[in-house]
């Protein structure tokens, strides 16, 4: 099937903005699950996206920016020369720094001014304002967790840095194995954690490294839709597509995702990115399916629109609706109503302007 079948206007990957959505979704859900005061014998725990919605919503954003950088710098197999890097540093930066840097000054002047004078306040908002962690404790740097899902744009910023990096030499050596090899550093990372680290910190286990094979199989996944490699055209039957979906739930809910020093959390990246990237290269060869309508139906697709400002937003929401004196069904609807009001407005009020910004940028180079 040709990319026609598969693009949007604007040249968009139409599929990947429910990826995207239900990115979102996970993560949101597991963190509202702290809403909940239940054990993990609770029957709510059937749901495992409660207690791992974060770790799977958040591997799934990995594999997804690993799949859409690398296919925008290859789509037309060009080199990364000087205008075109400066043009890829632009798109980057004007995606990301508005809303992170408004939601973090807002976070700490309005919500958590108390940050501002506590003893290891100031250096927090530095480690966050430029990207940096420390690895002793502190979600996104420093000892003071600002927003607890800070952490991972940390980790996203990393890889925008390496891509550039990565993709000049895999454009002068044409090698797939350069994929293989980022997986197997991914791999190597966390197998020295669980052998040589007694005692390995929450930070150690998701720093960027550890991230590697997500980023990695989301490029391999790109570089085989862009040259339409034969094996794509079997994927794509709408059997095929439910049968991804059920592997991908099965493995999600059967599967160790947490965070421990055993063999599971080693090879958890690799399985759970090959699974997605392949999910995403069945629907991505065919859109025409009923799974792939309902999939792109438009409330999907405007979760996807101001996905960032929920990722963003969510957390720090629902840590103001758990104080309130009321029954966990209505915080959930307070949350909801909420993070959806909230994540709205800024995204028309910050993130919007900039896109529109970074779009015209890009259409002249």
């Amino acid at each position: 099937m040709s990319q026609s079948g598969v693009l949007v206007k604007n040249g968009k990957l139409k599929f990947l903005d429910f990826v995207r959505a239900a990115a979102t979704i996970a993560v949101f859900v597991f963190h509202t699950g702290y809403l909940f005061a239940f054990s993990r014998t609770s029957i709510i725990n059937w749901v495992k996206l409660v207690t791992d919605g974060g770790t799977v919503g958040v591997s799934v954003f990995f594999v997804l920016s690993g799949f859409l950088l690398f296919y925008q710098l290859y789509k037309n197999k060009e080199q990364l020369d000087g205008p075109k890097l400066k043009a890829y540093i632009k798109k980057r930066l004007l995606r990301i720094l508005p809303l992170y840097y408004f939601s973090l000054f807002f976070i700490v002047i309005f919500l958590r001014h108390d940050i501002l004078f506590a003893a290891d306040g100031v250096r927090s908002i530095l480690y966050n304002l430029i990207f940096t962690r420390g690895i002793k404790s502190g979600g996104g740097g420093g000892t003071i967790t600002i927003n607890p899902v800070y952490w991972s744009l940390v980790v996203e910023m990393h890889f925008y840095i390496l891509l550039p990096i990565f993709y000049h030499f895999f454009y002068k050596l044409k090698n797939i194995l350069l994929f293989v090899g980022v997986l197997l550093l991914g791999v190597a990372y966390r197998l020295a954690l669980v052998y040589l680290v007694k005692t390995p910190s929450m930070q150690f286990m998701r720093f960027t490294p550890a991230n590697f094979d997500y980023f990695a199989l989301g490029m391999l996944g790109a570089y085989l839709y862009v040259n339409h490699a034969k094996v794509l055209n079997y994927i794509g039957n709408q059997y095929l597509q439910i049968a991804s979906v059920v592997v991908f739930i099965l493995f999600v809910h059967y599967y160790d995702l947490s965070f421990l020093p055993t063999l599971s959390y080693v090879f958890a990246p690799v399985l759970l990115g090959f699974i997605t990237v392949f999910c995403m290269l069945s629907f991505l060869m065919n859109d025409r399916s009923l799974l792939s309508k309902i999939f792109t139906s438009a409330p999907f697709l405007y979760i996807a629109k101001i996905s960032f400002s929920i990722y963003i937003w969510h957390a720090i929401i629902i840590s103001k609706v758990d104080v309130l004196a009321l029954p966990n069904a209505q915080k959930i609807i307070i949350n909801i109503v909420l993070t959806l009001v909230v994540s709205a407005t800024t995204y028309y009020l910050v993130e919007a302007p900039f896109l529109r910004v970074k779009n015209r940028k890009i259409a002249s180079v």
